[in-house]
């Protein structure tokens, strides 16, 4: 049976549930989402106005800028509320239930963007028609704000400057160059059909998503060898973890050396005994701070997240080089 939740509006404390505690330092270790989800809603905006160019003429007569803005303006809104409303980060709360506020809010978002789009590009008369449209596209681009809100969430779980917290974030941003390649490779059918916006020429249009995806994909990439840096000094460590010993509980609440690691995850600290360094010194220096195991699982996460963010990405890139290529064989 779960216990009473509490609203982010409600002042009136109640008992937490188990774990809540752990759920909400995660939250408050949560990096910001009004950057990311910004950068991804200028994206969709862009890409989703002049994939709706292929199916309606009015939407090939919007000045792509005016959803960039305004989409971006909403995103950074919609990642500040996905953030900071604790009632989705309850531990209790059903995933079914994160899911449905997920999708209201990003529907919400792109009805408003919809409807700021007409009302700007036709006045009151294009308010409702796009405000409908703008709510169907966001509810579109609903799984890429899961993925990017999941992965956000798991970015909280490692402390400051640790090894953890920086593969997570790493994580992050990979999930959302993805989502951005994602939102790239939607024109697709307005490439194939060529009804392109009157506000851009074709080749413009077309190169943006080639220039999108391509960055995506390469930048994914780079981060994919920076986490492997990272994931070498973690192996060594793991390796070594025979020939390290548990430092002494009297020792837990000392600050750790210049030299020693952040894990990230876990209390425990580690050191390798040197009968010279504690004659000198009378204690033992801590090499490494946190659980190996934990961090190493960890690690292997965030590197299938990150794999699949490469594939989605690849995919973007894939089906718009195709699609201008068949385009292209059309006047040969």
């Amino acid at each position: 049976m779960q216990s009473p939740q509490k609203d982010w509006w409600d002042p009136v404390p109640v008992a937490p549930p188990p774990g809540a505690g752990a759920a909400e330092d995660e939250a408050a270790n949560m990096p910001s989402l009004a950057k990311p989800f910004a950068a991804f809603g200028a994206a969709a905006g862009l890409f989703a106005i002049l994939a709706l160019g292929s199916f309606r003429d009015a939407a090939r007569e919007v000045s792509p800028l005016t959803p960039m803005i305004a989409t971006a303006a909403l995103g950074a809104l919609v990642g500040v509320t996905l953030r900071g409303w604790r009632r989705l980060h309850t531990p209790t709360l059903a995933r079914e239930a994160v899911i449905l506020w997920v999708a209201i809010i990003t529907g919400l978002a792109g009805a408003a963007s919809g409807g700021v789009v007409g009302l700007v590009t036709w006045g009151t008369d294009g308010f409702a028609r796009f405000a409908a449209g703008g709510a169907v596209v966001g509810l579109v681009f609903v799984p890429s704000c899961l993925v990017v809100f999941d992965a956000a969430k798991r970015a909280g779980r490692g402390r400051h400057g640790s090894l953890v917290a920086a593969t997570d974030r790493r994580t992050v941003l990979s999930t959302v160059l993805a989502g951005i390649a994602f939102a790239g490779a939607t024109q697709v059918p307005a490439v194939l059909s060529a009804n392109v916006s009157n506000e851009l020429a074709p080749l413009l249009q077309v190169g943006l998503s080639l220039v999108v995806c391509l960055g995506a994909t390469i930048a994914i990439v780079v981060l994919q060898r920076r986490d492997r840096s990272a994931r070498a000094s973690l192996e060594a460590f793991a390796k070594d973890e025979a020939w390290l010993d548990r430092a002494p509980v009297g020792e837990e609440g000392e600050a750790l050396a210049p030299a020693a690691v952040d894990l990230g995850v876990g209390t425990e600290r580690w050191t390798r005994t040197s009968d010279a360094n504690y004659r000198l010194s009378g204690r033992t220096d801590v090499l490494v701070k946190g659980s190996i195991a934990r961090a190493t699982a960890a690690f292997d996460e965030c590197a299938r997240g990150r794999h699949r963010s490469l594939i989605v990405a690849a995919c973007g890139l894939t089906a718009v080089s195709v699609s201008f290529a068949l385009r292209l064989s059309v006047f040969l």
